[in-house]
């Protein structure tokens, strides 16, 4: 059985469409449903936005509903050195919490570095995904970076293409079981200086569809 986590229904409504035989339960607030897609049984986790969320929705995937493999589908941010554009679809290589530690005068410390706790989580590309050109390394964060210079900094920082808020968090559980995880994202936006405002919905609806379609054609 494969495991599908998305963080919220939006992302996954072409998964939800094509899931056959379909049931539905929730969970400790999380909704879960099982189904068949091209054959292959598949549990989807919507587990809601940010770390807590993503980590406490592993958990109960994974305690629950014993997958061999796990997904984590959904849309997330490019950082400005990246070359990814919106709608563009990408695989994780690995994943890294980028704001957990010490901000000090010198700069960004995480937490591998002052108390020797891990950082990064390794990510699973499979066999005929490793051609696919958008590769690189995940940020997940707290806060979604919404000034061009702070989204030029973290890439720099850590070589990352995209950032999102719950993939590390993932990895992480998934990592402690056993698991393998594979990260695949629709880029939603490009950061850069932005208001409080949401983002184009006609964006993150294409990075939404685009990704879920790039995952339905692997799984076949």
């Amino acid at each position: 059985m494969v495991g599908v986590i998305f963080s919220t229904e939006l992302e996954a409504g072409m998964i939800m469409e094509r899931l056959e035989r379909k049931e539905n339960q929730s969970i400790q607030g999380k909704t879960f449903h099982t189904g068949i897609l091209n054959n292959m049984a598949v549990t989807v986790c919507i587990c809601g936005v940010g770390k807590a969320n993503a980590a406490h929705g592993a958990a109960l995937l994974i305690e629950g509903f014993k997958p061999d493999f796990v997904y984590n589908i959904g849309v997330g941010g490019a950082y400005p050195s990246s070359g990814l554009n919106i709608g563009d679809v990408v695989i994780a290589e690995k994943e890294i919490y980028g704001d957990e530690g010490l901000l000090s005068k010198d700069g960004f410390h995480p937490m591998s570095e002052i108390l020797d706790i891990q950082n990064e989580f390794s990510t699973h590309i499979p066999e005929q995904l490793k051609n696919h050109k958008n590769k690189g390394t995940f940020v997940t964060v707290s806060t979604c970076t919404g000034t061009l210079d702070k989204g030029r900094e973290i890439g720099k920082r850590f070589n990352a293409v995209c950032e999102n808020m719950e993939g590390a968090a993932i990895a992480q559980i998934c990592g402690l079981s056993g698991i393998q995880v594979t990260e695949i994202r629709g880029i939603s936006n490009i950061i850069e200086d932005r208001t409080a405002a949401p983002l184009n919905k006609a964006d993150i609806l294409k990075a939404a569809e685009n990704v879920q379609r790039f995952f339905l054609e692997d799984s076949k």
